[in-house]
């Protein structure tokens, strides 16, 4: 571990400043509100003693990443976290009773000087202060000055009544280089905290799912007083102890003492390695803090929950914290069904929820029956209310349930009520003869609801119509909704997927498979997959730091190792600064700065051709200006590129780094043997994120296993059209590899044709494309590029016949590169190449491929009947796209596709736990997303009585003619 985190040195040291030299710095920071004014404040104290008493809520308001505003500060002067000089214990004096002994301890200038002019048994208060000081000096002076725990050993010591929370934040703050510190304030606290009084836990009780259970645990609260003996009764009510689960977890977050070594408990150093990513995200240096106590430690308090309720949980500045926190415990999921109470909510299956289940049902009818008792009650807040079964009921009943079934905001995944509902309800139903004075509806909205009106949240009024929803649950299918991989009566618990490798291309998948995971930290709930290569938090020090680990099959952490520390520096783009994670647009491209280095789409913006009428046969989008002339070449990271000036422009490959030809028309890589005696070699194409510190090889070697059968089903189908168990079994038998998963009858050797997909490869089947993630963009051999890179529906390559729409009621959406429109919904990612290039040196410089991340990605695809392809693209940035399984998919599950290509998109610009703890995913950066639309298509039998009315029409209108021609002759 390290000594002192960087960041954390960074953050306490350059606070130190003479504002009255630069008052510039507060206005560097006029996107932060609140960080401003208390730079303000501070501002306009003339000494160093008057800015410290504003050093607080400067602390609070003003996020670490606001690294140029602490460097103006830094560079102003260095006398804010300079001690202030003379005698401590001077602060006791105030607690002398005799004129005589408090007048010789403000002169004195040690302990000893006044224990010689007072006596302890006349002065019981004095000494019992000038104690505690005498034992701060002791303790704290083992800790660096101005360091984090050298803070948190004093505020022990200066409280007169300490708490089990103050001692949990010296073990966070000192273990990395304070045991003594620790240690001496333990000896004191186990004196000083009073014993913790067991009903402080009898909330717990009703986690418990067994009525038994619940029973025998409030008696124990209530009759005992022992810890180990509340244990002993749970134990047997209530079964073995899971700390991670319901009644267990509550009970250990709020005991405050240790129970014998034989319970299994949590490790107190134990760590969340999933949400503790997320604190970073805190915009309040005090969420920050108490959300890395709580993440980095099992041993929390009940205190320490009611102070996140209050700082953060009700805080809407920190949505992103708390869209993260979610994300990992509750993530979105598709669909919504079953509900007696929230009826409202159901028939939804495509909209995302993140607890749609009968205990949350259940929860929002006990909520409101709370509020009928007239007040909402907040940890720090209660809110008067009046009857709510006679003002606005049904809106009471759709906050209640929007708060328990939680609904997803389909950008950005936040479950914030919004504002304009908050006020509309607060300012008829309010109790305002009960309300505490100075408060008012829109005052209390303002802490509850978003302040931007343009902020995502969910609108009531979905949520208000009582009409029946048509029931279409029966078009999709989410086999891991009811997360049957994780079950409390067995303790079974893995990582829910869709068993896709039982399928071919065109059909569904529609059963769970349950993949056995590693926990991210002692602490944590969240899994990832064993085999999975993960980043997580180095320590609770710098939460800017990060170490790479692999999930073995024994289901830990191994093989760990520190990765270069995120630096957080922002970007400059012609003079214009961008923060640290910020997405934005220069011009026509999307770009996003991360770590100092600015990433960007690199198409060429779109002139006016309306005033330009001659250049628009020939105008293309591709980037730097490049035709769309077709003279492929294959470059070092597996890509076949459409020319050499796209290779170079997107790619940033050298000459010396293309070829000239396509990437499968160069020699069989394995014909040099490149794998060991006791292996084979397999022709396995692949595209690389990035080639700057690691190759790119276009070969597999797959060990020469006699027992095949012992590894993974992995379906393979060999040139022949016969199947096999895995690669492992087809080479045994002596065959050649055709495609991944079942063989096709629709790509046998009498059905094959050559096929043109999306990442403009050839491939000699369908089957071969769609093996590969690749959708097919037309038959036969590549030989074109589509020239117009930005949303569009039209066909793009006039030397191509795209193929007739297969979904005659779908809008389809041609892709960059591509030529023809198909119906899928595609997401367009940004990413970091030198986060790629990180994540293959921390695995042996393995480079991070296309293959991978769409493998990762595909896990995240929560409809059966949709599925997952994606591709490189001429403009460098990576296309993922969801398409329907269903050959004639239904609106519904075209929609459904759509959903979860946004879904995809807001893990990824939220940088979410879900998708960045996984290695090779962690340098996807930004997202932007192009859903296909659906249309209205005539039906045969409409089409047959149109055509019969105009046949009559016609009839009728020669009839009158011939009528009038008749009379004229007469």
């Amino acid at each position: 571990m390290k000594s002192i985190a960087p960041l954390v040195l960074t953050w306490m040291f350059l606070v130190a400043v003479v504002f009255a030299q630069d008052p510039g710095c507060c206005h560097r920071v006029r996107t932060h509100p609140a960080c401003q004014e208390s730079c303000d404040q501070m501002a306009l104290e003339a000494s160093a003693a008057g800015r410290r008493q504003h050093l607080s809520n400067l602390r609070n308001n003003c996020p670490m990443t606001l690294t140029t505003f602490w460097q103006c500060v830094n560079t102003s002067a260095p006398d804010i976290w300079q001690e202030d000089t003379g005698w401590p214990g001077r602060q006791c004096c105030i607690n002398a009773r005799a004129g005589q002994c408090h007048a010789a301890c403000m002169q004195a200038s040690s302990f000893s000087e006044t224990s010689s002019a007072c006596l302890r048994h006349e002065e019981p208060s004095l000494f019992q202060c000038l104690d505690r000081f005498e034992k701060k000096e002791d303790c704290c002076r083992h800790a660096p000055v101005a360091s984090q725990c050298r803070q948190k050993c004093e505020a022990i010591f200066d409280a007169s009544t300490p708490t089990e929370e103050m001692s949990l934040d010296v073990s966070i703050n000192c273990r990395s280089n304070g045991q003594t510190v620790i240690q001496c304030v333990e000896n004191y606290t186990l004196v000083a905290i009073p014993a913790r009084d067991p009903r402080d836990s009898l909330h717990c009780c009703e986690r418990s799912h067994s009525s038994a259970c619940k029973e025998i645990c409030r008696r124990a609260h209530i009759n005992l007083t022992s810890e180990r003996d509340i244990v002993d009764s749970l134990l047997e009510a209530c079964g073995p102890i899971q700390p991670h689960e319901g009644i267990w977890n509550c009970f250990f977050l709020n005991s405050g003492s240790q129970i014998a070594q034989d319970s299994p408990l949590p490790n107190p150093s134990a760590m969340d390695g999933a949400k503790l990513q997320c604190c970073q995200r805190a915009v309040s240096a005090k969420c920050r803090e108490i959300c890395v106590k709580l993440y980095s430690t099992s041993w929390s308090t009940k205190q320490s929950w009611n102070n996140f309720d209050e700082h953060c949980q009700y805080q809407p500045m920190e949505v992103s914290l708390l869209t993260c926190l979610a994300d990992v415990q509750e993530p979105c999921q598709p669909g919504c069904s079953g509900l007696t109470y929230c009826t409202n909510f159901n028939n939804r299956p495509t909209d995302l929820f993140r607890s749609c289940s009968a205990r949350s049902d259940g929860g929002a009818a006990n909520d409101m029956q709370l509020w009928s008792e007239g007040s909402i009650h907040m940890p720090f807040m209660n809110i008067p209310v009046l009857d709510i079964a006679e003002c606005e009921s049904e809106m009471w009943k759709a906050i209640a349930c929007t708060l328990q079934v939680k609904p997803c905001h389909p950008e950005s995944h936040v479950n914030m009520i919004c504002k304009a509902d908050c006020i509309h309800i607060l300012s008829r139903c309010i109790d305002h003869s009960r309300l505490t004075k100075g408060l008012t509806a829109l005052g209390l909205c303002n802490i509850l609801s978003p302040a931007d009106r343009h902020a995502p949240c969910i609108p009531l009024t979905e949520y208000l119509d009582a009409g029946a929803r048509e029931n279409k649950n029966d078009e999709m299918t989410v086999p891991c909704h009811s997360d049957p991989c994780n079950n409390e009566t067995t303790g079974f618990s893995g990582v829910c997927s869709i068993n896709r490798g039982l399928c071919g291309y065109g059909q569904t998948c529609t059963q769970a498979k349950c993949t056995p995971g590693c926990r991210l930290g002692d602490a944590s709930t969240f899994l990832v997959t064993r085999g999975s290569h993960v980043r997580l938090p180095e320590s609770a020090d710098n939460l800017a730091c990060y170490k790479a680990c692999t999930c073995s099959v024994n289901g830990i952490l191994e093989h760990c190792q520190p990765l270069q520390c995120e630096t957080m520096e922002p970007c400059t783009h012609n003079g214009q600064r961008r923060e640290h994670g910020s997405h934005y647009k220069i011009s026509c491209n999307h770009c996003v700065c991360f770590n100092g280095v600015e990433t960007c789409s690199r198409r060429q913006c779109p002139i006016n051709l309306d005033a330009h009428p001659d250049a628009s046969q020939h105008y293309s989008t591709l980037p730097c200006k490049c035709t769309d002339q077709y003279v492929p070449v294959c470059g070092a990271n597996g890509r076949t590129y459409p020319s050499a000036c796209t290779a170079k422009c997107a790619a940033d490959l050298e000459d010396n780094q293309s070829e000239f030809g396509t990437c499968d028309s160069f020699d069989n890589p394995c014909a040099d043997n490149p794998c060991q005696a006791d292996e084979r070699c397999v022709v396995r194409r692949q595209v690389c994120l990035s080639i700057n510190y690691a190759d790119c090889p276009q070969y597999e070697c797959i060990g020469a296993s006699r027992h095949c059968s012992r590894e993974p089903r992995a379906t393979v189908c060999d040139t022949d059209g016969k199947e096999h168990f895995n690669l492992c079994t087809l080479h045994r038998r002596g065959k050649t590899l055709d495609y991944l998963g079942p063989c096709q009858a629709r790509c046998n050797a009498v059905n094959q044709r050559q096929v043109c997909g999306q990442n403009g490869e050839t491939y000699h089947s369908e089957c071969a494309a769609w093996s590969d993630r690749t959708i097919i963009d037309y038959f036969g051999p590549c030989r074109a590029v589509g020239k117009r890179t930005e949303n569009t529906t039209a066909q793009q390559c006039s030397s191509v016949k795209c193929p007739d729409p297969s979904v005659p009621h779908c809008i389809g959406a041609t892709p960059p590169g591509a030529c023809c429109p198909v119906c899928a919904a595609y997401t367009r990612v940004l990413y970091s190449k030198g986060e790629a290039d990180r994540a293959a040196a921390a695995f042996g410089n393995k480079a991070v491929s296309v293959a991978e991340v769409l493998k990762g990605l595909r896990t995240i695809v929560a409809v059966a009947e949709c599925d997952l392809y994606g591709y490189l693209s001429v403009e460098g940035d990576i296309v993922i796209s969801v398409m329907s399984t269903i050959p004639s998919p239904s609106k519904t599950q075209i929609i459904a596709c759509n959903k979860e290509a946004e879904k995809l998109g807001a893990l990824i610009n939220t940088r979410s736990p879900m998708v960045v703890s996984y290695m090779y995913l962690s340098p996807l950066l930004a997202a932007s997303t192009t859903m296909v639309r659906t249309q209205i298509v005539p039906t045969a039998a409409a089409h047959t009585v149109s055509s019969s009315l105009g046949v009559l029409l016609v009839c009728g209108i020669m009839v009158i003619v011939l009528q009038r021609f008749s009379c004229g002759n007469r």
